[in-house]
């Protein structure tokens, strides 16, 4: 059984990047032993999605969270700081994967900063960490609720599991406009997973 399939999101996701790129991802996970179960179903077509990965403890998770995007060959969106994509080849490759450069001394704008640039995306998954760093945090980042709020979308829980060495893509959650209990509610979900660095968590 493979590593991680494109079978396992709708074409309207694909990236269509070159096979080598898509073969290199599940060359990765396969080595270190690590796998990606779950999917995203059909009916979730040309829509956006927002996904949220959790716990987030290590450089690791991005490591993992990249060979599984080229695995699966997803069209990802995720934001990252704009000094990084002044480096010629880490930006390009960045952008390459799906990365949007956003300035953070801006207060207050990042989240918009992201929300005009994939409104005018067709069929996009929209990849949050709602932690915000791999330190530990006592609340959450709210970003990536507005985000899904204002474009309208729901949320796929992307859980990494060292302990299973597993990226489990989840059920779709769907926001209730309460955050308190939205965040509550995925905090729950995401109790049972083991992050790398527990402690952190």
């Amino acid at each position: 059984m493979p590593s991680v399939s494109t079978n396992q999101i709708p074409k309207s996701f694909r990236a269509y990047r070159p096979r080598a790129l898509q073969w290199l991802g599940r060359t990765v996970l396969s080595f270190l032993g690590w796998k990606v179960n779950g999917g995203i179903s059909d009916e979730h077509e040309g829509k956006k999605l927002v996904v949220v990965l959790a716990p987030h403890t290590s450089n690791w998770d991005g490591i993992l969270g990249v060979a599984a995007i080229a695995g699966l060959d997803a069209k990802i969106t995720f934001i990252g700081k704009h000094t990084v994509f002044k480096y010629f080849a880490l930006g390009a490759f960045m952008r390459y994967m799906g990365g949007i450069p956003v300035d953070r001394t801006k207060p207050g704008g990042i989240i918009q900063d992201a929300i005009d640039q994939i409104r005018e995306m067709n069929g996009t998954l929209i990849g949050m960490a709602p932690e915000g760093t791999r330190s530990k945090v006592k609340e959450w980042k709210t970003g990536f609720l507005r985000i899904a709020d204002e474009l309208n979308t729901k949320i796929v829980p992307a859980s990494i599991d060292f302990a299973k060495k597993e990226i489990l893509l989840g059920k779709i959650f769907t926001p209730s406009g309460d955050n308190l209990k939205d965040i509550s509610d995925l905090k729950k979900y995401y109790s049972v997973f083991t992050p790398k660095h527990p402690e952190k968590y």
